[in-house]
């Protein structure tokens, strides 16, 4: 009997201790993990150096921008700092359109499409200006190799048609909008799922300027290309974007007056990553003077507070390259800056 009593104490304490190691082990198991989890969070991999195959890349081309007040900076983030943006990223090849025998000719058979039927003026190598006999007359500007085009209704020689009151709501503008670029076979899927936007002008001696919905006569419709690499694609003013269309009450050519349209092919497949500025060289070089104003805003007296920067790419309304990316400055009162994020030894200077 004192035997099998000390055998199944014996057995009760393995069962105990036993337990109790295979907890700890558990414990140990879970904190190892977890330890692990936190050291490769904080001490990621370094990426692959950058491969930058292009070679060195040109300047980004930013418009002119005049009659600037002086620029005062003053940083003012949520975290009262710059943010960490990644030190490197993806430039993309944008192909360029070849002619051929047929370019002209597709070019006038798409103006038809758009109720242009006169014969054009060729006011440069692959360019047309279309116009109607109307009057007031409309018209159109097209590159006969990209379709890039510019339309105008001479409306403030018809101001008649801005007292026929509202026009369409945002959702309704932004629909129009899209309905006509589709007529005319130039609405791409970047476009078709990127952000808009609406801006209400009203008519203040003999400019349009920002209105609420319900005194407006005009709306502007902005439309970008949907992000790409988790990056916003900005073009040099957002609140003037690279396709834009004015848009009235009219029932005439669905109420659209003009439009912008500069768009072009990026491949996405075709691309090389370069290194970046971080924000703290790209804020240097802002409040320097060499970043580009893309919208001061409300910012007449040039006191400006920045509030927030982020990595974008840059699409001109010119041709160019490549796309490449930009560091954007936002801050209060609408005003947008972008720094060329690439760093400057791989810039041609």
């Amino acid at each position: 009997m004192a035997t099998l009593t000390k055998t199944a104490y014996l057995s009760r304490k393995a069962i105990k201790f036993g337990s109790i190691g295979i907890v700890i082990l558990l414990i140990l198991r879970f904190a190892f993990i977890t330890i692990r989890a936190y050291w490769k969070k904080a001490h990621p991999p370094a990426p692959p150096p950058p491969t930058v195959t292009f070679g060195k890349l040109p300047k980004l081309a930013f418009p002119e921008r005049r009659n600037l007040p002086t620029l005062n900076f003053r940083l003012e983030t949520i975290s009262g700092s710059l943010p960490d943006l990644p030190s490197q990223a993806k430039i993309f090849f944008i192909s360029k359109p070849s002619p051929n025998f047929s370019t002209k000719g597709n070019a006038k058979v798409w103006a038809k499409k758009l109720g242009f039927t006169k014969e054009p003026q060729e006011t440069d190598q692959y360019f047309f200006r279309f116009s109607t006999d109307t009057v007031p007359k409309t018209i159109l500007e097209v590159d006969c190799l990209t379709r890039n085009f510019s339309l105008s209704y001479d409306w403030k020689n018809d101001l008649e048609i801005l007292s026929k009151g509202t026009p369409p709501a945002d959702t309704q503008a932004i629909s129009t909008a899209k309905s006509f670029l589709q007529g005319a076979n130039v609405l791409t899927d970047e476009l078709m799922k990127g952000s808009s936007e609406v801006i209400f002008l009203k008519y203040v001696n003999g400019n349009l300027v920002n209105s609420i919905y319900h005194e407006s006569v005009l709306a502007k419709v902005n439309l970008l290309r949907k992000d790409l690499e988790g990056l916003k694609i900005l073009p040099p003013n957002p609140k003037d974007s690279n396709v834009s269309l004015l848009i009235s009450s009219s029932q005439s050519n669905r109420g659209v007056i003009e439009v912008k349209y500069y768009h072009y092919p990026i491949s996405e497949n075709n691309f090389s990553t370069y290194p970046l500025k971080d924000a703290k060289t790209a804020w240097s070089v802002l409040i320097g003077g060499k970043g580009f104003v893309a919208n001061l805003g409300n910012n007449t007296e040039g006191k400006i507070v920045i509030r927030n920067a982020y990595l974008a790419y840059y699409e001109s309304e010119r041709p160019q390259t490549y796309l490449q990316p930009i560091i954007v400055f936002e801050g209060d009162n609408d005003f947008i800056a972008y720094v060329p994020a690439v760093t400057e030894t791989w810039v041609v200077e």
